[in-house]
Formats: C-alpha cells, structure tokens, sequence
C-alpha cells in the first residue's frame, strides 16, 4: 500500500471513533448477491479498525483481516475480541502470503485504492475460490449547500488550495474503480450499487472527522490550531452541528 495511507495508523485511535461507518442494506446486498453460506470464510483486505468488517463478524462468518498498520490493527482486535472466528495479520495485501482459492469472498472497506492494481486484482482473484466474489466498497463526500457548509468553504479556502487546486469529482472516481476492476480482466458480471444517506456531527466529532483526511496531514502545528478554532466558531454560529451527506458505492464481481 502507498505511504500516504500508513498515515493512518498514527492517529488509530481517533480514525475508529470518527470514520463514517456504512449503510446496513449495503452489507445485506454483499450477503445477498454472494450468497454465501454460514461457514464461508472472508478476506479482509485494509481492515482498519473494522467499520467494514464488524458487521460480517456480527453474522459469524470466519474473516482473516489484512492491515499493515499495527496500532489500527490493535484497535480492530478489540473491536471484535467477541468473534473468535475473525483473525489478524499486520501486513499489506502485496506482501501478503497467498492463500490459494481458499476464500468465499474479499471484501475491502475504503481500502482497495491503496493497493497497486497490477498485483492487486490478480492477487484477490487467485485467493479466491472458483466462483468467489469481489465486494469493494467506499464512502465518497457529498457536498451539499447549506449556510454552514458555506462558511466552512470559505474560511478552509486557503488551506485546502495549499494541498490541490484539482479536486476529483465522484463520477470520476467511480468510473476509475468501475475500470480497474474491468481492466484487471479477472472478474466479470460486475453489479455496482449506490446508498446515499447522511449524518450529524457536533464540532469536536467534526474536527476528529478532519483529522482522518489526508490532507490534513500535510498542515503545520499552528495551522491545525487555527482550523480548530474556525469549527468551533462556525458551529457556534450554525446550531452547533452539521449534516454531512454520504455515497456509499458498491462495487461487486465475480472471479473469472
């Protein structure tokens, strides 16, 4: 995986109480379209501290969780210490050993983009067993207008133009997922899924949300500092709270 999501694991603690988890009808459609039976066993591959993976553990399937970042890792081994069928290995997936046709189904939970696609797919594809499936799943940031999300813009102007003037829209995102998968010539009758749904932050959740984004890493001391203080006063202004819009998106495959 890319240097840039090892950043993670620096703030572990904070990423598990602030990342948004995902939508239960989507992990009802995994479960569904998969069909897979009680003693299926699932790769997990960029656990985290398992907001995608908690609610496979919660059904009782056996999940072998890939996480390079040993303090994340940590984190998700108490997150499930109650579902002595989920096991753990602190390792990224290209250096993973591999298991051959052995899993069911890989799921990977905001993850898979991290991982080098040369090696990536045809990996996944090779753990798994004939007819097993693929569900990639992410949570994209839907903006949407309101007076406190304006005043957030305008007073982060400065700062989030410092880390990139481009900024990706999710239909382009989606399309690149959509085309690495079909590219990789190793999975087919691809289903992709959308689930828009939303929820409330206060300030503090807000700013632990913050600190979670990569771009956020690259801010000095003091200008970490100012944006606290920003929040604080715009969400003083504006209720105290904000209603943040998510897209979750499927993305479901099976193996060639």
């Amino acid at each position: 995986m890319k240097k840039r999501s090892q950043s993670f694991d620096k703030i572990a603690q904070i990423y598990d109480k602030a990342r948004p988890t995902y939508p239960e009808q989507l992990i009802e459609d995994i479960t569904h379209l998969a069909a897979i039976q009680d003693k299926a066993s699932i790769l997990d591959i960029g656990t985290g501290t398992g907001q995608g993976t908690i609610p496979f553990a919660q059904k009782g399937y056996a999940i072998h969780c890939l996480e390079p970042g040993p303090n994340l890792i940590a984190i998700a081994k108490q997150n499930m210490s109650s579902y002595p069928k989920v096991t753990f290995e602190t390792v990224t997936f290209e250096n993973w050993k591999l298991q051959p046709q052995y899993f069911d189904l890989a799921i990977s939970a905001q993850a898979f983009h991290w991982v080098n696609r040369e090696i990536g797919y045809p990996k996944v594809a090779q753990a798994l067993k004939k007819n097993g499936h693929i569900a990639f799943f992410w949570n994209f940031s839907l903006s949407v207008d309101t007076p406190i999300t304006q005043s957030l813009k305008s007073a982060f102007q400065k700062y989030v133009t410092r880390v990139s003037s481009k900024q990706s829209s999710i239909d382009s995102l989606i399309q690149k997922r959509e085309n690495w998968i079909n590219n990789s010539l190793c999975f087919k009758n691809l289903v992709m899924k959308q689930y828009p749904w939303s929820i409330n932050h206060d300030s503090k959740e807000y700013i632990n949300l913050l600190k979670t984004q990569t771009f956020y890493q690259n801010f000095d001391d003091n200008d970490k500092n100012n944006i606290s203080n920003i929040v604080e006063e715009i969400f003083s202004n504006h209720g105290g709270f904000i209603t943040l819009s998510y897209l979750s998106v499927l993305f479901f495959a099976q193996k060639i």
